[in-house]
């Protein structure tokens, strides 16, 4: 499966967009609503295992992202909290101290999973369009998920990560936001 025919479904799996076309999408436009242009950005997953001299199959994985330097921003708020490094360094001199073992994880299309967007956001398809769509049909995708290259795409996370860790009783550090602890009769 080619790689934008990868990412494609999983804007569909995770309900990311809506596909908006003829007299709906005409009507939005005149509203004075504005598309904002996407486009396909491809990495190599192996491009750490290039090596002179050595034959190369690269892994392409592709994201389809907004151009968000056309999207008005203003009264949009940016900031989205992140763990800063000593926040890192502070747990990990914890559970040594503990000796507790640490576990991670990564959670796949981080964005598709943030607060819904609360504001219209219409984007222009691709050149060369969506997989299995007619690439000259005019249409628009309605995101409804923060989406890569928007201002307020962190933030949306954000505010969902700060949502779930709170209803599950963690507490947000209140010098370092971004970063949450769990404490169950005084012991962290």
């Amino acid at each position: 499966m080619p790689a934008g025919k990868k990412e494609w479904k999983k804007w569909m799996d995770f309900n990311a967009g809506v596909k908006i076309e003829g007299q709906q999408l005409d009507n939005l436009l005149s509203e004075g609503h504005k598309m904002i242009p996407s486009q396909w950005i491809e990495t190599d997953q192996n491009e750490h295992l290039k090596r002179p001299g050595k034959i190369h199959t690269p892994d392409l994985k592709s994201r389809l992202v907004a151009c968000g330097q056309h999207e008005d921003t203003r009264g949009l708020r940016a900031d989205s909290p992140t763990c800063d490094v000593e926040g890192l360094n502070l747990m990990c001199s914890f559970a040594a101290c503990n000796k507790i073992r640490l576990k991670s994880a990564d959670l796949k299309n981080a964005y598709f999973h943030g607060k819904p967007l609360d504001r219209l956001l219409l984007i222009r398809p691709p050149k060369g369009g969506i997989p299995g769509e007619d690439p000259n049909q005019r249409c628009a995708i309605a995101a409804r998920v923060p989406i890569y290259g928007t201002k307020d795409a962190g933030r949306m996370f954000y505010k969902k990560v700060r949502e779930v860790a709170l209803d599950a009783g963690f507490s947000e550090c209140k010098y370092m936001r971004g970063l949450y602890f769990y404490q169950e009769d005084g012991d962290i």
